[in-house]
């Protein structure tokens, strides 16, 4: 193909593959939500930070997710209709997974007895809703370390 006259022209066609390749050391953090938009927010967000954000909308599915993806960190809402972030964290802990990854519950319930709960359950953190980005970045950093 080329122009009125000039050189022929090169067409690159990317495919979502190849856009979406991994690269190599970038953190990979399952973000489980039902809730589109957050799913869609927090996708960006973390790939605009240098994260390979992996996301799963059905909590029955998390298991499927963990095995076939293997993600360093998972973010998982509390409340959704299927199971609560609670169960879905009872049942990570629960499988024989040859990959464990660390877990943060994404809640907007400040009751401190809530995130007892859900650090006895298996987290290893929670993350207040609605959250400021640096807060959520500084916890993803202390639990992954520096950003790639």
């Amino acid at each position: 193909d080329s122009g009125p006259g000039g050189p022929p022209r090169l067409v690159a066609f990317l495919t979502k593959s190849t856009i979406m390749q991994d690269l190599p050391g970038k953190k990979r953090i399952l973000i489980v939500d039902d809730d589109a938009g957050i799913l869609t927010m927090l996708k960006l967000l973390l790939r605009l930070e240098g994260y390979e954000p992996l996301t799963c909308s059905d909590p029955t599915e998390v298991f499927d997710c963990l095995v076939k993806e293997e993600p360093d960190l998972v973010l998982i809402d509390a409340m959704m209709p299927q199971m609560d972030g609670l169960q879905v964290i009872r049942q990570i802990q629960a499988q024989d997974l040859a990959h464990r990854p660390t877990i943060l519950l994404l809640t907007g319930n400040v009751d401190e007895d809530y995130g007892k709960q859900a650090l006895e359950s298996g987290a290893s953190g929670v993350v207040i809703k609605p959250f400021v980005k640096e807060d959520l970045l500084d916890k993803l950093t202390l639990f992954l370390g520096k950003r790639s």
